[in-house]
């Protein structure tokens, strides 16, 4: 299964980066047994020690960020061992796991320019995958491939927007946030989860690539504007287009935009959320998050 880069993990980069400061890349070569983490997955660590990512739960991540300080200071990649098979707290680490991790700790710096981490950012603005030069200090390792970080649109925002935002960049999403109310833009004008424009209904589709999104929820409220979102995601590539709302709006909508229906077919989710309980807006977003995660977690 190929890893998705957290958006999140992308961001932290382009904060240390654009203020000149180092960081060390650390990326999971190989494991055995149980392990938290698996081949192909990321950390970012800063010169203090602060970190973005987490490869073991919190087992190894201290002893990372001691050993990245040292890496990013003689500027020199290096591939470290764990191995926690049979682990005690008397003579190993004490952390309790179950398997062994190989890992490469990269070096970026202002001088090699973040290189070879700066150009694989890059292409995942726009790609949907990219390969990752992996390198120690004696000799290239291989590639990694990655996937770019779950983009995902929602058409609609309204309170019960919060926490679906909070959730999506929990697990690393990348979102943006439309509405033709500028009253409800408001509210989230200034969400650092998001990218929030006010965009009217009919519009979307010259504001937004719709070819970059891998998912779309439409949750307005509002019938006309659904209606009219459906009718232009119907010709959009996402693979998944989440309806909010029961059954019976839901065929209702599908009858009043007659041949664009059929174009929708199985990408249309609707009412959208995997059902696992609970009411109010909290509990309908992890549904959702839920459905979705459950659907691109098994299309790496």
């Amino acid at each position: 299964m190929i890893e998705r880069l957290p958006y999140h993990l992308s961001q932290f980069f382009r904060k240390h980066s654009s203020a000149g400061r180092p960081l060390a890349l650390i990326t999971v070569l190989s494991t055995e047994g149980s392990t938290y983490s698996k081949a192909g997955s990321q950390m970012l660590v800063n010169e203090s020690g602060d970190f973005q990512g987490m490869l073991s739960g919190g087992c190894l991540e201290g002893d990372l960020a001691e050993r990245s300080k040292t890496i990013m200071a003689n500027g020199r990649a290096e591939v470290v061992s764990y191995d926690l098979r049979g682990d005690d707290d008397v003579f190993g680490l004490g952390v309790g796991c179950e398997g062994a991790l190989r890992i490469l700790i990269q070096p970026l710096i202002a001088a090699k320019a973040y290189e070879p981490f700066k150009s694989f950012v890059d292409t995942l603005e726009d790609a949907p995958h990219a390969d990752l030069m992996l390198a120690d200090a004696d000799a290239e390792i291989g590639v990694v491939r990655l996937l770019a970080p779950l983009r995902l649109l929602i058409l609609g925002a309204g309170q019960d927007t919060d926490p679906l935002l909070l959730f999506a960049a929990t697990l690393g999403w990348r979102v943006w946030v439309s509405d033709h109310r500028p009253a409800a833009v408001a509210k989230l004008a200034t969400h650092s989860m998001a990218a929030v424009a006010c965009v009217p209904v009919d519009e979307i589709e010259s504001h937004f690539d719709l070819t970059r999104f891998d998912a779309v929820i439409v949750k307005s409220h509002n019938l006309d504007a659904d209606r009219t979102y459906l009718r232009i995601l119907a010709s959009s590539p996402a693979e998944f287009i989440g309806l909010l709302g029961p059954p019976h709006r839901r065929e209702r909508l599908l009858r009043e935009i007659g041949a664009d229906a059929d174009k929708l077919g199985a990408r249309l989710r609707g009412p959208v959320g995997q059902q696992i309980g609970g009411r109010g807006p909290a509990a309908i977003a992890l549904e959702i998050v839920a459905e979705l995660q459950a659907e691109f977690a098994t299309k790496n």
